[in-house]
């Protein structure tokens, strides 16, 4: 839109702002019109009771209408900043970000916004799935802002966002930085911690991954009887990983011949698993929804993850080769049966699953997946299910990718200005919640 400039526009202009300018004086008027005095009174000395209204700018400019006629259109920051946010919550980042960016542009003093617009505007990229211009939003925040909540708040969203791109050296830095401030509350302080990890299990640096997230335990069990927490989605987070670290190497763990050496792969494979399982069961006592769901799939797959392991372990050379097949359908049938036990753990642990989350009334994909374990596993273990012996010379199947890692809630979303602050966590990415 253009500003107006066709003469017929001015005269409207004009008497539009006159208009405004006459409000301030509107209340000593009528204070003069109600004192109900005479000529009399005139020369006695009096103090008007004036009153001074503040009026937000009021912007104008000049659009031509479907009729080709130029109409004038008022708007004002309260109204940019109000259709930015509605566009926001009904996720039409398009129409949020070009109204913050109106917002920020015509009225670049009207500071009570500006903090709350480049929020809400790196909110809306995210939902975009831009995330590089996200970023840029909320580094202009906390460059314009340092040291407020608002600063902070954002870097929380600087890791977020770079996380969600993959970046996770970035955003392992980023968390360590936050980390070093004076005014994180305890949640900030789980949060910033259990994401730091996080970043680091995607580095694959387990090591490091798994002191940070037991920092994460220690540092709880050190404020538990102080401070309550406003969500326990980061202490699960944080948990849930150092049940996936063991699990992680218990996948890697081959079993190997001859004979000594599968034997002791096998008690490090159990012990893994036995260790994971732990740290799951931890998890699901926590009492997180989400986190439970995915501990309880996780704890079924260990044990289809075990069977599988063994089906495709390499076997004594004695049985290799046509000529000994059916020596080996042999040993594979026996192998099966003694087995049979890991299957019918997981059977139960997915319906344990199952009946868990429909008591808790959680619907996501971590129940999905069980639902189609169950099924699956209810199949294998029927007495005339027919099974395809493994080909010893073929590759272990490749691990079926896990759901989505939830998501943290959706607590701490676009700011209002001029309202109390309350410290919630903040979402991954697509409503903040990037893990």
């Amino acid at each position: 839109m253009m500003p107006i400039r066709a003469r017929t526009g001015a005269p409207r202009a004009r008497a539009l702002l006159a208009a405004l300018s006459t409000l301030s004086t509107l209340p000593a008027i009528a204070a003069a019109g109600c004192a109900g005095k005479g000529r009399t009174d005139a020369a006695t000395p009096s103090t008007p009771q004036v009153q001074e209204v503040e009026m937000e700018p009021i912007k104008l400019q000049g659009v031509k209408g479907p009729d080709g006629v130029q109409h004038v259109v008022t708007y004002d920051a309260t109204e940019l900043f109000e259709q930015g946010g509605a566009a926001l919550s009904e996720k039409r980042y398009d129409d949020s970000v070009a109204a913050y960016e109106h917002l920020l542009k015509e009225f670049p003093s009207e500071a009570k916004y500006t903090k709350a617009a480049l929020y809400n505007e790196g909110l809306a990229f995210q939902g975009k799935k831009d995330f590089s211009a996200a970023i840029a939003k909320f580094q202009l925040l906390d460059t314009q802002f340092p040291g407020t909540s608002d600063a902070k708040d954002a870097e929380f969203q600087i890791g977020a966002s770079y996380a969600e791109m993959g970046n996770w050296p970035t955003s392992a830095a980023i968390f360590a930085t936050i980390l070093e401030r004076k005014d994180l509350t305890p949640d900030d302080k789980i949060e910033a911690t259990a994401r730091r990890g996080f970043a680091q299990f995607q580095l694959h640096d387990y090591d490091t991954a798994e002191r940070t997230f037991s920092s994460v335990l220690w540092y709880f069990r050190s404020i538990e009887h102080e401070e309550r927490l406003q969500t326990d989605f980061y202490l699960g987070l944080a948990r849930y990983h150092l049940g996936e670290i063991p699990h992680e190497h218990f996948r890697a763990m081959p079993l190997r011949l001859p004979e000594k050496q599968m034997a002791i792969d096998m008690e490090e494979k159990a012990r893994l698993l036995l260790v994971s399982q732990r740290a799951y069961i931890e998890t699901i006592k926590l009492g997180n929804p989400q986190w439970a769901s995915a501990s309880g799939y996780q704890i079924g797959s260990l044990y289809e993850e075990f069977y599988d392991a063994f089906m495709h372990a390499p076997i004594p050379p004695e049985l290799i080769g046509e000529a000994n097949q059916e020596k080996r359908e042999v040993y594979y049938e026996e192998l099966r049966k003694r087995i049979r036990i890991l299957l019918e753990k997981a059977l139960k642990t997915h319906e344990q699953n199952l009946l868990m989350l429909e008591r808790l009334g959680v619907q996501n994909e971590w129940r999905d997946k069980s639902k189609l374990a169950f099924a699956n596993l209810q199949k294998m273990l029927d007495p005339t299910f027919k099974f395809e012996f493994a080909d010893p010379s073929a590759p272990a199947p490749a691990a079926t990718p896990a759901p989505p890692t939830p998501q943290a809630p959706d607590e701490r979303g676009g700011e209002t200005p001029d309202r109390e602050r309350k410290e919630k966590p903040r979402p991954n990415s697509g409503g903040r919640q990037i893990l």
